[in-house]
């Protein structure tokens, strides 16, 4: 049933974030937004598109990146003025991401649109001391963001971390992130040989280094029936890092499981042939590629930080480990390998789990509370 607000119209929402050519986690949520029908129940969604290039240098101070913050920052209060709702996505993990999320939700209120901010961050929402700490500085630029009327975390270690460092009174609750189950393939997780996927940036906090000796480990102990598909690219962490990675999988013989970054359809395709995500990450927010998998009827292999232990529960819609712990991520492997009656278990109730709470439909039922408010009439301080 269409949702409507006081006007008997939907609101007008637009999504802020990047999109394609960008890929993870923000591009894929923000597009699930722009495209979802059960989003647009709920609300008249535009998707303004802030990604110029597939690699970007985000969180460093050029001068490319001050130019564009203000070219967008110029192109959200455009928008902001025929909208009710400004659904800002950002990863503000660090002081200057932090500056350019401040800068386009100012001119989305100047605009005289409501704003809501959705904060990916790993670091915020990884509830990681080391990822992420708060400095003076970054305190004070929260602090002049008293005019936003709700900050979504996607982990409740997010929320817990931000509350205290917004204005007062300001709302902050988590939000899961979502995945359109019907769109995604049905996996058949006990075929074999075992097929291991990774998908994601290859940066060193993904645990890809951990996931190179483990599957090295794992070669020695179980030499044959089984191969591993490493998915991703440079994006966020440059060229420099992610050859780093790629090199820990050649040093142990593995080179040939590189499959360099791929599309959505692609991924997809993956999915569908894929026995077990694995994601070894030393820290994250709630990854949208877990939800994907799960609502494949895959199981995961993955670590106890951000949402993760709250998405995937251990021994029931996958296998987690502490994060840096080679020998525990090894052993999970090997149950993965060795039991086809184990993955066909662990993947039913992932996608069960998957349908039941973390399907679009749940999520757009989520945001209707916050798309639906009255206007609050404050005004930002600058």
């Amino acid at each position: 049933m269409t949702r409507l607000n006081g006007d008997g119209v939907r609101p007008r929402v637009v999504v802020v974030a990047q999109a394609a050519p960008a890929l993870g986690g923000i591009a894929t949520f923000a597009q699930l937004l722009a495209s979802s029908g059960a989003v647009a129940e709920v609300a008249d969604v535009t998707l303004l598109n802030t990604t110029r290039h597939a690699v970007r240098t985000a969180g460093r101070l050029t001068s490319s990146n001050a130019t564009n913050a203000v070219l967008d920052a110029a192109r959200v209060f455009r928008e902001a003025r025929g909208a009710d709702v400004v659904h800002l996505q950002s990863a503000p993990g660090r002081l200057l991401p932090l500056v350019r999320m401040w800068l386009l939700c100012v001119a989305a209120r100047a605009g005289g649109s409501r704003v809501v901010c959705h904060i990916h961050s790993g670091r915020i929402n990884g509830g990681n001391p080391e990822g992420f700490r708060a400095t003076r500085a970054y305190r004070l630029v929260l602090g002049r963001l008293g005019f936003v009327e709700a900050f979504l975390t996607v982990s409740r270690a997010g929320a817990e971390a931000l509350r205290p460092l917004v204005p007062p009174g300001t709302t902050v609750e988590w939000v899961d992130n979502a995945v359109d189950v019907a769109a995604q393939p049905q996996a058949e997780p006990d075929r074999r040989p075992a097929r291991l996927l990774f998908v994601g940036t290859l940066s060193r906090r993904k645990g890809l280094e951990d996931l190179a000796a483990a599957a090295a480990a794992l070669r020695e102990a179980v030499p044959e029936g089984w191969s591993l598909q490493i998915v991703g690219g440079a994006a966020e962490v440059g060229e420099a890092e992610a050859d780093e990675m790629a090199t820990a999988f050649r040093d142990v013989g593995m080179g040939e499981a590189l499959l360099g970054p791929l599309g959505a359809a692609e991924v997809r395709e993956l999915m569908g042939h894929a026995t077990a995500l694995v994601l070894p990450s030393h820290w994250e927010g709630q990854p949208m590629v877990i939800l994907e998998a799960m609502a494949c009827g895959l199981p995961v292999v993955s670590t106890r930080v951000g949402a993760i232990p709250d998405v995937v529960r251990d021994g029931q819609d996958g296998l987690l480990s502490a994060p840096h712990d080679v020998p525990a991520l090894t052993a999970a492997l090997r149950q993965i390998v060795e039991s086809p009656e184990l993955c066909a278990k662990l993947g039913a109730s992932a996608r069960d789990r998957a349908r039941r709470h973390y399907d679009v439909s749940v999520l757009a039922h989520r945001l209707a509370s916050f798309y639906d408010r009255p206007r609050t009439g404050v005004t930002p301080r600058a």
